[in-house]
């Protein structure tokens, strides 16, 4: 009961099979319950505690997470519902955008089109999950690499789910995933504002109050990188320092 109460990168990797010392067969019913469980304990917690579980998490373990997500064919269970909890690090951003996380989105954007039959009949929260993990990698990926077909299908049926989760958080997430797989100019602002704060730890000076960014062309030359996490960055020695109280809980040298 104490491990259950008290969530650590250790405790919400075991729920999708890593870790997993007793060698007991998966359960994905209670395994999915339990993972939930522990993420809703995690979520009343304060950011701070969160961010620094979600970033070792992301930090330690997002090579093997990846791998079990492209086997699992299910577009919920606990391996998505836990990439979705951690798609908010900046870690998991970085990985997105190195080989070993190239075409999740798309992968995602095939699973949640084969399983629109599905859907309807989800629950609400159920069907928010599906559709704000999409909605992340979209945003984060882009749509370039999803599958004509799968396009299609999504463009037909997200405005259906739209209206049958009418004012829920479902119809919501429905919505940002058609407008990304559209490129709806009446959410073009919204979304790069949102894409722009996920990336931002990657991209712009971590020193307090600094809004340096890296170059439009991508250039790397203004500012340097935490030698440990090569994630956070910084425009010189000075704002690095200032800003170690706060980057150290969530600095981990990261598996990729």
């Amino acid at each position: 009961m104490d491990s259950m109460m008290n969530p650590t990168a250790h405790s919400l990797v075991s729920w999708v099979g890593l870790m997993d010392e007793d060698g007991a067969p998966p359960d994905p019913v209670n395994d999915l319950r339990g993972l939930k469980a522990q993420l809703g304990i995690l979520q009343a917690a304060p950011i701070s505690k969160q961010m620094k579980i979600y970033s070792e998490t992301t930090a330690t373990y997002m090579p093997a997470l990846a791998a079990i997500f492209r086997q699992t064919p299910e577009v919920l269970g606990c391996i998505s519902v836990l990439l979705n909890a951690i798609s908010s690090s900046p870690y998991f951003v970085r990985f997105l955008r190195s080989p070993g996380g190239a075409g999740i989105a798309a992968l995602q954007a095939k699973r949640v089109a084969n399983a629109v039959n599905e859907i309807p009949s989800m629950s609400v929260d159920d069907a928010a999950e599906i559709c704000q993990f999409l909605s992340t990698l979209l945003l984060l990926q882009g749509v370039q690499d999803v599958a004509e077909e799968d396009k299609t299908i999504l463009l037909k049926h997200l405005p259906i789910w739209e209206r049958i989760f009418s004012g829920r958080l479902a119809a919501k997430t429905a919505n940002r995933c058609l407008a990304q797989l559209t490129d709806d100019p009446a959410m073009r602002e919204m979304t790069r504002a949102v894409k722009t704060m996920l990336e931002s730890k990657l991209e712009q000076c971590g020193g307090p109050g600094c809004t340096r960014r890296i170059s439009e062309d991508g250039s790397k030359s203004a500012l340097m990188h935490c030698s440990r996490c090569k994630t956070a960055v910084y425009c010189g020695a000075a704002h690095q320092k200032a800003a170690w109280a706060e980057h150290k809980r969530i600095c981990f040298a990261p598996a990729f």
